[in-house]
């Protein structure tokens, strides 16, 4: 029933393409979906092509590369950007993704660090839960995430650990996310993750236009191929997809507050 973690307009800059998009996530009983955003420059045209389309949530995201080339002055539009948007109705719901990716660049992590944790800091100070990114970098995701306190909750994106990483996230309050990864053959530690964690601390996506379903791999991926992903993880759990997307909706609508 919802897309915890969709990129809309990296599928289609097209507003009809989108509306497409959204309809035929709409068939496959995907009715809500979370865009997620990456850099403050992405929030106004996201806004405009988005922000009239039903029971699209949008975030406001500092993907972890702009570590290495943002300014104070970014800093501070960004959030005063986002206080406006929500000054009179709530436009944006969680500050994300942002996080840690050491996959791309290790050389200097103490600055992906510091970004990290000035934007948990003003994510606290904005009231909103965070959507984290993380590749290659749980343990100094742990660190950090132990040092500074996340007062409104979020989602670890795209889980790809394993059950001891998975307990962590679990103690320190955070939903997990399954992807279309936990489809692929040689993920069945993912898939014991997925048995593991608890009903009321997971949720699903699709981090469309990426990480298509295996049974539909080699395609963009799109909202609607989510029950390709709820239905692994049923399996997992012994339960219907249904009741996947019911536990998942309730889980993003506490934590979003929707």
């Amino acid at each position: 029933m919802i897309d915890s973690h969709c990129h809309l307009t990296l599928i289609s800059k097209n507003k009809s393409e989108i509306i497409k998009i959204v309809s035929r996530a709409k068939e496959s009983g995907i009715k809500n979906i979370i865009d997620i955003g990456v850099h403050p420059s992405d929030i106004e045209p996201r806004i405009e092509l988005l922000g009239n389309i039903e029971n699209v949530y949008l975030t406001a995201g500092f993907y972890p590369d702009y570590a290495y080339s943002y300014t104070t002055d970014e800093l501070s539009d960004f959030k005063q950007k986002i206080i406006t948007l929500n000054k009179d109705k709530k436009n944006i719901y969680m500050l994300g993704e942002i996080g840690l990716d050491y996959y791309h660049n290790s050389d200097d992590t103490h600055k992906q660090i510091e970004f990290f944790e000035t934007l948990i800091d003003m994510a606290n100070e904005l009231a909103l839960p965070i959507s984290i990114h993380c590749r290659d970098a749980f343990s100094d995701m742990l660190m950090v995430l132990a040092k500074n306190k996340v007062e409104h909750g979020g989602i670890m994106h795209c889980f790809s650990g394993g059950l001891e990483d998975a307990k962590k996230t679990l103690d320190l309050g955070f939903l997990i996310s399954f992807s279309g990864v936990i489809t692929y053959p040689k993920n069945q530690e993912l898939r014991d993750v997925a048995k593991y964690v608890p009903n009321d601390s997971f949720c699903i996506e699709t981090d469309a236009p990426y990480l298509s379903p295996q049974k539909v791999r080699g395609k963009k991926n799109e909202p609607s191929f989510l029950p390709y992903t709820a239905n692994v993880v049923a399996k997992q759990k012994s339960m219907s997809e249904q009741v996947v997307f019911e536990h998942c909706y309730k889980n993003i609508c506490k934590l979003l507050n929707i």
